[in-house]
């Protein structure tokens, strides 16, 4: 966990470690905002330990974030929280469809995840419709494509 003595910090380790959305964010226009998560796990048995690298979100077409964010350590093999749930804002861009934030996404071994929930809302006017055209980019791995589904004003 985040808070045992950590191993160096290697710049570019965060190419070691597996990015993945959890699900996919539904909301409908002027509904409660929803929750965006998404796992990351390490592809090794060592440490990782990339240090403080930027996340660069962009939402799927119709969605916009808030801001909000929080993050926590889990078991992999039982999904249950290793730590206390952390929460932060991110900074917004391009009228809220972008969200940047900085993190160490450290993993002391491929037994523990770092679980993400970023909060995330349609906006008005958006057509219902699935969108796949959301990015997530965690320093200098390669991006993962974020999905969202935009409901029916009467669905949420």
């Amino acid at each position: 966990m985040a808070t045992q003595t950590q191993s160096p910090v290697e710049p570019g380790s965060e190419n070691k470690l597996y990015i993945l959305q959890q699900g996919i964010v539904e909301d409908a226009p002027g509904g409660v905002p929803a929750h965006l998560s998404f796992g990351i796990l390490s592809t090794v048995p060592d440490p990782v330990n990339p240090g403080d690298v930027t996340f660069s979100l962009k939402a799927p077409t119709g969605f916009v974030f808030t801001s909000w964010l929080s993050w926590a350590y889990h078991d992999v093999n039982t999904l249950q929280a290793k730590g206390n749930l952390k929460t932060t804002q991110g900074t917004l861009g391009d009228g809220g469809r972008t969200m940047t934030f900085t993190h160490n996404p450290y993993l002391a071994t491929n037994q523990e995840a770092l679980g993400y929930a970023a909060q995330i809302t349609a906006i008005d006017g958006a057509a219902p419709g699935r969108y796949t055209d959301g990015q997530l980019k965690v320093g200098a791995a390669n991006p993962i494509k974020l999905k969202g589904r935009v409901l029916d004003a009467n669905e949420d």
